[in-house]
């Protein structure tokens, strides 16, 4: 299992959608692309900028919630790739005992963008659907970024909207 940070989020130029860039921490090699959707995008992009509201959004409230309860989330997980489709797990702390909920990566990389909670990636998950890229490990977010404008899209693999 490797960890990774949110790199950013770009825009695939043929469909319009977000897409979240995960890059390995250690290695920093590898950026695995996840589309998601435009309400997951802002709520993330939120968390990125720290941004605060008066009012609870929905990531917030379940962050709100399981504060109530007494309860952490210690990590989120993007565990399989299948049929073109991504699915994700949060794991739950309370005590001693560990939960651990499905969930979509979207939701789960939401939360652990407002709360800074580590996000992971398994090794088969980086195998499938990682780019490889090839970039001076002081190069920053935006050659990132320009890196993926230049991408065709044929190059990132399947994926269902």
């Amino acid at each position: 299992m490797k960890e990774v940070k949110i790199a950013g989020i770009a825009i695939d130029r043929t469909s319009n959608t977000p897409v979240v860039l995960l890059r390995e921490v250690e290695e920093r090699k590898k950026v695995l692309p996840i589309w998601i959707g435009p309400v997951e995008a802002e709520a993330i992009s939120q968390g990125l900028k720290n941004e605060k509201f008066n009012r609870p959004l929905t990531h917030d409230l379940l962050l709100n919630v399981l504060k109530g309860l007494k309860v952490d989330i210690s990590k989120v997980v993007v565990s399989d790739l299948k049929d073109d489709t991504y699915f994700a797990e949060i794991y739950l702390k309370k005590d001693n005992e560990i939960f651990k909920i499905d969930s979509r990566p979207s939701d789960s990389l939401a939360l652990a963008s407002k709360n800074h909670i580590p996000i992971y990636v398994q090794d088969e998950v980086m195998e499938k659907g990682g780019i490889r890229l090839d970039l001076d490990d002081n190069k920053r977010v935006q050659d990132i970024r320009k890196y993926m404008e230049d991408i065709k899209p044929e190059e990132f693999g399947k994926f269902r909207m």
